[in-house]
This record gives structure tokens, sequence and C-alpha cells, in this order.
């Protein structure tokens, strides 16, 4: 199209070309986590997959950087975040001083530390505390960045850590990104309860008007035909940047069935076989159930599933929070996700 590439991509987690900041909830996040006193040392971004989650976060992690007093780390939650955070530490940071003397020896991840004076370093917790000691007196904040973290050995480890650094009042920070389920996982483990506590930003839908606003530029349609498209992915961050890959690869114009059949066929592999497996059998017959291009009422669909109002409320309340339902009106609701009625429909036997 007019010979440029293509400025929408298929691609999770990096920043496109074409993209719809949320400027509003990310500028709420650094403020809070910049605040002081501070309002919290541990901040969550949660949302359903292909919301933008790793792309805020990254965003976040840019803005950081670029302010001296502060120090980014990003860990991998698959691996031991204890160590690597006293590792990347070590590589980003001027605490090589501490490391000079050879009275006492530490290593791991192919980094051996030497640290010498009356307190020895027995263990990674002793290590990290001397480390943010130093970088206390150097008027340093740090900012530890996890995506899509999970309930498991090493955030357990890693939480008892952190709310060791923060005990003694050091200025670190944690901010995750997790889907709801693995937030509520977390939440509910014990050494993990400080999660609870946690601010935390849910990403909503994108604004129609700024998806209708890149589609008219850059699809070279009409502003109607434009908000006829941005109306389709129900500002969805992924059924945005999907719609906008497919019609720019093929010049659509038109919302037409060729280039509808292709959207839904990269929804359901790249977002919603992923959410539909993540769902208990009893949310997803609820949602076969619901299957309607309008709004339905809560009444109809507890006759239809033979629930009662009480034991329905339950999973209402998971699916609202997960991003796949969104209340209209009072007793009623409606997809939140672009033509997952569609999708729903090839899992009915």
């Amino acid at each position: 199209m007019s010979g440029k590439n293509n400025p929408f991509t298929l691609s999770f987690g990096n920043a496109p070309e074409e993209y719809i900041a949320r400027i509003e909830e990310k500028e709420k996040l650094e403020r809070n986590i910049k605040a002081q006193p501070p309002l919290a040392h541990a901040f969550v971004i949660t949302g359903i997959r292909g919301a933008g989650k790793t792309v805020m976060l990254t965003s976040i992690s840019d803005s950081f950087k670029k302010d001296k007093d502060w120090i980014v780390i990003e860990l991998n939650p698959s691996d031991d975040m204890r160590e690597a955070l006293a590792a990347k530490l070590y590589s980003a940071c001027h605490l090589k001083k501490l490391f000079l003397e050879k009275n006492f020896n530490f290593s791991f991840k192919g980094i051996s530390f030497s640290i010498s004076g009356k307190n020895p370093v027995l263990n990674i917790d002793d290590l990290l505390d001397k480390m943010f000691e130093e970088l206390h007196k150097q008027n340093k904040k740090v900012l530890v960045l996890v995506d899509e973290v999970t309930n498991n050995v090493y955030m357990k480890q890693f939480a008892l850590s952190f709310q060791i650094l923060i005990r003694q009042n050091y200025e670190v920070f944690l901010l995750v990104t997790s889907l709801f389920e693995n937030i509520s996982s977390i939440e509910n483990e014990k050494n993990l309860t400080f999660l609870i506590r946690a601010p935390k930003t849910s990403l909503a839908s994108l604004n129609l008007t700024a998806i209708a606003n890149s589609y008219e530029e850059n699809l070279e349609i009409t502003q109607e035909k434009a908000l006829e498209f941005a109306k389709e992915t129900k500002g969805y961050a992924f059924a945005f940047q999907l719609l906008g890959y497919l019609a720019f690869e093929n010049n659509s114009k038109m919302l037409d069935k060729k280039l509808l059949n292709q959207f839904d066929q990269y929804l359901e592999s790249y977002a919603y076989n992923k959410i539909w497996t993540g769902l208990s059998p009893v949310e997803q017959n609820i949602l076969k159930e619901f299957r309607t291009n309008g709004n339905v009422r809560v009444g109809d669909i507890l006759v239809k599933a033979k629930m009662t109002k009480e034991y329905f409320s339950k999973y209402r309340a998971r699916l609202l929070d997960k991003g796949i339902v969104v209340s209209t009106a009072r007793g009623q609701l409606t997809f939140a996700l672009p033509r997952f009625k569609e999708f729903i429909d090839t899992r009915i036997e």
C-alpha cells in the first residue's frame, strides 16, 4: 500500500510502529511508583491475553531508564530471580568497589564476588543487602520488572527476599504483569499475599476513535469505514493490530467475508485458543449458553445453564475480571472480545 511497510504487527510484546498509547494509565502508574512517601512497593498490570500488558511494561521501562536516579532490572520469572537480580545489579551499577578484596568469595551465574568486611556474606539475601546498602548511599532507586509472573518456586523465594529489602527501607519497587487467573493464584499463596495490597492497573479496551483515526490514515479509507473497522475490534489491543495488519496486507477497504474469515482464523490461532483452554469447564459451559451478538440478561443464562443465582455469581465475577465479558446494563452482559461468539460456535458439538 503506497509502497510503505505494514505499520501493524502480529507479534506480542514489542511496541508496534502503529501504537495507541495508554497515556493516562501509564502516567498514573509512573506517578504512583515515584510517589513520596511511596504509595506501595509492588504494582501489577493485569488484563486478558493480547491486551497490551507487555507493551505497557516496556513503555514504562523505557521512561525510567531515562531517569539517572533509577536503575531498571528486568527478570525472567522462569529463572532464579534473586540470583539474577544480584548479577544484573553487579553488571549494571557502580557496585564493583564492594567486591575488590578476597576475604570472602561468593559465586553464581558465572560471576565470582569477593567481599571484605567484618560481616561476611553467607547467602544471597546478605549479598542483596550489601548491594542495596551501597545503592542507598548513592541515592539510587531500583525498579524490578517481571513480565507474566507466575506462581512458582522462584517467585516465592523472590517475594520473601523482596519483603526483607522493603523492611530495610531500601528504595526498591516491583512492577509485574500477569493474567488475572495467575495473579489470583499468586495472591492466594501464603508467602505472596503482599501482592493482594499491590495497586492493580487493569488494561481496558482501547479508545475506538483512536483506532478509527489510525485505520483512516494507514489503510487510506474513509472516516466512516475506519469507524466500522474500529468497532469490529471492540477495542481489543491485539484485534486492533490484527485487523489493521490483514487489511493492509490485502489492501482491503471493506469488511468483507474474506477479511473477516482471516480475522477469525488469526484470533483463534494467536489468542482465543489459549484463552479458551485457560477457562474452567463451568466457565466454558456458561459461555456456550451465553452466545449472542447483543446483550443477554443474566436471568436467561441462569435458565439455560440450570444454575442458581448464587452459584452463577461467582463465575460471572471471574469472567468479568478476566475480561471475557462486560456488564452493559443492570442484569445484562455482552462479550468483551470481538467475534468471540463466532469462535465459541466452533466449539459447540
